[in-house]
């Protein structure tokens, strides 16, 4: 999709950015083709940084996973660079992390840009990726450092679960607020980094190890 068809459909995009990044996905890929049929993560900083360390190895090792997260994507970046991130790996799951910077960056507009993002992004699976069997929708998170946002994130959440109950099948909305969020419905600041903004490792730990039975072979 082209920033003009979006804007037609009714998505605000302020601007685009992270070409650097996907040029590289592309050279990557381009050096070495990655294997049809796996798993990818695809989405924004909540995805990429999970590559730091070696903890995305080390969380999902022994899976044929593959990480496409790119700078702080939001929806329309996901539609927009479709063709570099999701195509050349033909994966039969997706797991989507992105929104959060919709409602960043747009505020309560965020809302309706980041339900609009994903569903138009079931339409491009739909359309070019049919080999995608599950999507696996991860719920927008609230952080220590952006509770102005966090109505507006229930409210995009609100949206988001219906959107995956009525895909068909195709997608599914992981809640994981049990792992983020104290005993008074609080994220847990030990588990961001000092930001209070990104996941810290203890909380990608335990994020992976609440996906990785997700994450199996699909049955016939």
């Amino acid at each position: 999709m082209t920033s003009e068809e979006l804007n037609r459909l009714g998505m605000t995009i302020p601007d685009v950015g992270f070409r650097d990044q996907i040029d590289q996905f592309v050279e990557t890929d381009r050096a070495v083709p990655p294997a049809p049929g796996g798993i990818l993560f695809l989405g924004d900083s909540d995805i990429r940084f999970w590559n730091d360390g070696g903890r995305f190895a080390e969380n999902f090792a022994g899976l044929p996973v593959l990480n496409r997260g790119f700078g702080g994507a939001r929806t329309w970046e996901t539609l927009l660079y479709f063709a570099e991130t999701v195509l050349p790996s033909r994966p039969r799951l997706v797991v989507y992390c992105c929104g959060d910077n919709d409602i960043a960056g747009l505020g309560e507009k965020g809302v309706a840009s980041a339900v609009a993002g994903f569903r138009l992004f079931l339409d491009q699976v739909r359309k070019q990726a049919p080999f995608v069997k599950k999507i696996l929708y991860l719920g927008i998170h609230p952080s220590p450092s952006d509770e102005p946002l966090w109505g507006f994130i229930e409210q995009a959440n609100a949206l988001l679960r219906p959107l995956c109950r009525e895909s068909g099948g195709l997608a599914e909305f992981v809640d994981y607020l049990h792992i983020l969020l104290d005993s008074r419905g609080r994220p847990r600041a030990e588990l961001f980094r000092s930001d209070g903004l990104h996941f810290g490792p203890e909380l990608y730990r335990q994020l992976g190890a609440f996906l990785r039975p997700r994450l199996g072979p699909e049955e016939d």
